[in-house]
């Protein structure tokens, strides 16, 4: 995931890359194509996962936020918090500095594999962004078993410590 505009230029220069190298091969190896679907393989997923990645860093720079953006895995909540910091116009620094701490630790929030996030954290960061932070929990499946007659509970607005 493209999280700023140096890592976007870099993208954009390794597509660049990619795309020669892959025209290189289909040049020197046209006639033979079980030879050159072979050796251009790789470079074709690799071009199609950049071409991914800018479009999704563009859209997210580009366009309005929705009213709500809603998060069902950790993964899920750091692709969120880029979203929200891309769209305010805020650098990983200046995050870190509305949210008192490093910008090391946002970039380690806005990694996919990172899962240690606390509502206080969380908190602070919708704070840091002026949106309102509502966690919910959904009921995915019914235990017959307890003979519960479980029905669509009222949405909660919101839930105050």
């Amino acid at each position: 995931m493209i999280k700023n505009d140096r890592q976007l230029k870099t993208s954009k220069k390794w597509l660049r890359s990619f795309e020669h190298d892959l025209a290189e091969i289909e040049k020197k190896y046209g006639a033979e194509k079980n030879k050159r679907k072979l050796l251009s393989q790789g470079y074709v997923e690799q071009i199609a996962q950049l071409k991914e990645e800018i479009k999704e860093y563009q859209v997210m720079k580009s366009t309005p936020l929705p009213l709500v953006l809603r998060a069902q895995n950790a993964a899920a909540i750091s692709k969120q918090i880029v979203y929200l910091r891309l769209a305010r116009g805020l650098t990983q620094a200046n995050l870190a500095h509305k949210i008192g701490c490093k910008q090391s630790d946002i970039s380690r929030l806005e990694d996919e594999s990172y899962e240690g996030f606390t509502y206080s954290l969380l908190n602070r960061i919708a704070k840091a962004f002026d949106v309102k932070l509502e966690i919910s929990f959904i009921i995915s499946e019914v235990k017959k078993s307890h003979g519960a007659n479980l029905s669509e509970p009222e949405p909660v607005s919101s839930l105050r410590p």
